[in-house]
């Protein structure tokens, strides 16, 4: 018999002669002691759970061990920091921070990205540590809590309960240690290598911080001489092969440990991209077979003809730029290295313009490139590096003034913006180099490096970049080639948006560009800094101080807001919606709320950036509600009939309405306001609570038809079905009116001077209604008066009570 059923049948025998008792005739109840208050009682099992509740615990109790054996991960992450430590171990040992004087900036980058991977993988490991810690020190806890209430239990009930219940008891809480001794194990293993982590993390930063002072250092010292002058330097020179052998070798395996601990952190990413790469070359492929049959008969296209025409190198240049920014943060040397295999790609797909411009000086870069990449292997040994980087910016001047010389000779003949730009450019960087050149010959080799290489990366990086915006170019506008054009036909801003995507896809390449400028020639840390300090310069009004950065954040928000939400809402409601079957207003509801619930997420946006608590808002929504009481309510009114306009659609832009004697058509609904355009040209502006208030008529809101009606009176003379009979022939060859429902005439009655008539005629369009009405009564007159049926005028008789003998002899005589 297990423990669970020894517990149900000791509290059976338990309860049975409580029972019993009770059922005993004039047994009389204990009266219930006064209770007193007392402090609150610790947490107790009523013994009539105690069965549940003791089989709910076992379960969680085995659930719980079953939990920490089966996620016990303290090998695993023991493994993996044993691994980090001793690449952290190496790193310290070959790379010393009291030695980092005198190391070139080159190598010291190196070491900084390597010291900041090693400072990601620790944080990361850091993270599934956590993640593994987690749940067990959930459970022990959980374990804790329950185990104490089964205390609690266990001494205010020790009297009242039977001894196999009380051995059912210890039984429980005997498991409940061994449940948190099976826990304690494995979290005690994790906090003991978190432990670890730390004294190996407080190594890496203080590593980190070492390198990086010692890259600021050398950024502020650039214009100090660190070497002797060339001359000086090769005479006192004192070659030492093993030494610079021993120093050549032990930079090659810091860079090879850095490679292959990184390819295994990114082993996962780097084969995806791989495959993703190789299944995009066929579709490379097909689009470059596809265009050499259209490039004939489409100009828009020839200009991209060499792109289009070498698909293998488009697609290995993409590919490249993919690992570049996969191996962004990894070894220089592995950048190094593909960006010189990008080489023959960059070359192939330059336009022609560039080929003009430069000609074919600029496939000296790959000598450029080569040689600076032996510089960077050569940075242990001083004087070699020092040659090697010479030797570069000599080759380099000469190559610069070649062109500056070719450059001018052209201008002679020609004179285009892009020449002169080019002339510019190069000017530049032959200045560059000649300062290059003589700072390695007075002795000043760290700056002579740095502008070397600089200029050598700024100008090559150009030309990468200028080379990919020209692939993802020619490849869109094949792809796009006929969608492009018409929506750019059909629509009013989608087309657009098209022209702001390209606009936004050549500033990416130049603000990298930019960023990689700013880098290589050590502006971009200093510039940073200073952006910083005053970005983070604030400024006080009493109690609120708000920084420059805050203020540039929330303007480029709200503006970004405003621009987004007016795109969006000019995409919905002119270009997307209207092409959509949606019944009558959705549309325009549609893009109004878009535009307002990206207006309110973009405000929310720029509060966040600009440092504001949303928790602060309780100060607003308070101010606002005191606002409301006092002097909003027209406002508040005036919103809510906005929002009732757009969801129940009574009205919508371009209906003809009328309300308060004002006939127009509606040119905006606004949350406040609609906007009326009248027929007399004037914009007139209703509060929506007006529109909803008071009596609207919309004479557009079924159908655009309108009815015309014309009275006409005719003679006592006429014919009355003549009469009706030509009216009825004119409706039926008048303009514009609609024949269903088909027009009517109607006799409507005797007049005082005339026979009365009514021409009832529908109009499909409201707005062309006034010039049909004009139009058929025109025609009406024209059949009248055909038939000589006279309109007649007003008359009216004259009775005279008395008149002057002398004025009545004269009328006599006046009459015929």
């Amino acid at each position: 018999m297990n423990r669970r059923h020894r517990l149900r049948y000791a509290l059976l025998a338990l309860f049975l002669p409580m029972a019993s008792m009770a059922q005993i005739p004039g047994l009389a109840k204990p009266e219930p002691a006064p209770v007193e208050e007392k402090a609150e009682a610790p947490a107790t099992i009523a013994i009539a759970n105690i069965p549940l509740k003791a089989e709910e615990d076992e379960r969680f109790i085995q659930e719980a061990r079953q939990r920490a054996e089966s996620a016990n991960k303290a090998p695993v992450l023991e493994k993996q920091l044993r691994e980090i430590q001793k690449s952290v171990v190496l790193l310290s040992q070959k790379s010393q921070s009291s030695k980092l004087e005198g190391v070139q900036i080159s190598r010291l980058e190196s070491l900084d990205r390597h010291w900041s991977f090693l400072d990601r993988e620790l944080t990361k490991w850091q993270d599934r540590l956590q993640s593994a810690a987690k749940p067990l020190s959930e459970d022990a806890a959980e374990l804790a809590g329950r185990k104490q209430v089964w205390l609690n239990t266990r001494v205010s009930a020790a009297e009242s309960l039977a001894p196999p219940l009380l051995r059912s008891l210890d039984e429980l809480l005997l498991e409940f240690d061994t449940a948190d001794q099976a826990i304690s194990r494995p979290l005690t293993q994790l906090l003991d290598l978190g432990r670890d982590a730390s004294i190996i993390q407080a190594r890496v930063n203080r590593n980190l911080t070492a390198v990086r002072k010692q890259i600021a250092t050398v950024d502020h010292d650039l214009a100090v001489l660190d070497s002797d002058n060339l001359y000086v330097a090769l005479t006192s020179a004192k070659s030492d092969a093993a030494s610079d052998l021993e120093s050549l070798k032990k930079g090659l395996i810091i860079e090879e440990d850095f490679r292959s601990e990184f390819d295994r952190a990114n082993e996962k990413p780097e084969r995806l991209f791989w495959i993703f790469a190789l299944l995009v070359l066929p579709f490379f492929l097909w689009m470059s077979y596809s265009a050499r049959t259209l490039l004939k008969g489409d100009s828009r296209l020839e200009q991209y003809r060499k792109t289009l025409t070498r698909p293998f190198s488009a697609w290995l240049l993409l590919t490249i730029m993919g690992l570049l920014l996969l191996q962004m943060s990894g070894p220089m040397i592995r950048i190094q290295l593909l960006m010189l295999l990008a080489w023959l790609p960059v070359m192939r797909l330059q336009p022609q313009h560039v080929h003009d411009g430069i000609g074919r000086w600029m496939y000296l870069t790959a000598v450029f490139y080569v040689i600076n990449l032996f510089a960077f292997l050569l940075s242990q040994i001083p004087l070699l590096f020092r040659l090697t980087v010479l030797l570069n910016g000599v080759l380099m001047l000469s190559t610069m003034a070649w062109l500056l010389y070719r450059s001018g000779s052209a201008l002679k003949t020609r004179t285009t913006r892009q020449l002169l730009a080019l002339r510019i450019i190069i000017g530049a960087g032959a200045v560059i180099m000649l300062v290059a050149v003589v700072a390695n010959l007075i002795g000043n080799v760290t700056l002579a490096a740095m502008l070397t290489d600089a200029t050598l990366d700024t100008a090559y990086m150009g030309l990468f970049l200028f080379a990919v915006g020209n692939v993802v170019r020619a490849f869109s506008r094949f792809l796009f080639r006929g969608y492009a054009e018409r929506l750019k036909s059909r629509t009013q801003h989608a087309g657009g948006l098209l022209d702001v995507m390209s606009g936004l896809f050549n500033f990416a390449l130049v603000a990298l560009w930019l960023y990689g400028a700013l880098t290589v020639f050590r502006i971009f840390r200093p510039l940073m800094a200073l952006v910083d300090a005053i970005a983070t310069f604030a400024i006080s009004f009493g109690s609120i101080t708000i920084t420059i950065g805050s203020i540039v954040l929330f303007i480029v928000s709200v503006y970004l807001s405003f621009w987004l939400a007016k795109t969006l809402r000019g995409v919905l409601s002119e270009d997307i919606l209207p092409n959509m079957e949606l019944p009558r207003g959705v549309a325009n509801s549609i893009s109004s709320l878009s535009y307002y619930a990206l207006l309110v997420s973009g405000l929310m946006v720029a509060l966040a950036a600009a440092g504001f608590h949303i928790s602060q808002l309780a100060l607003i929504l308070g101010a606002l509600s005191v606002g409301i009481g006092l002097g909003l309510q027209d406002v508040v009114k005036n919103f809510v009939s906005g929002l009732i306009l757009m969801v129940e659609r009574p009205v919508q832009p371009g209906d003809i309405i009328e309300v308060s004697a004002t006939l127009g058509k509606v040119r905006e609904i606004g949350m406040r306001a609609t906007t009326l355009t009248t027929f007399e040209g004037a914009d007139v502006i209703v509060p929506n609570g007006m529109l909803l208030s008071e009596k609207m008529i919309n004479w557009t809101l079924s159908n655009d038809s309108r009815r015309i009606e014309i009275p006409i009176g005719v003679s006592y003379g006429a014919d009355p079905n003549k009469v009706l009979a030509l009216l009825v022939a004119a409706t039926e060859h008048a303009k514009g009116v609609s024949r269903n429902p088909a027009p009517s005439v109607v006799f409507t009655g005797f007049g005082a001077n005339s026979l009365d008539f009514s021409v009832r005629a529908w109009t499909e369009n409201f707005d062309d209604a006034i010039f049909v009405r004009s139009a058929l009564a025109l025609d009406i007159h024209a059949a009248l008066t055909g038939a000589g049926i006279e309109i007649p005028f007003p008359q009216r008789d004259l009775h005279l009570r008395s008149i002057n003998p002398e004025i009545l002899s004269q009328l006599q005589r006046s009459t015929p």
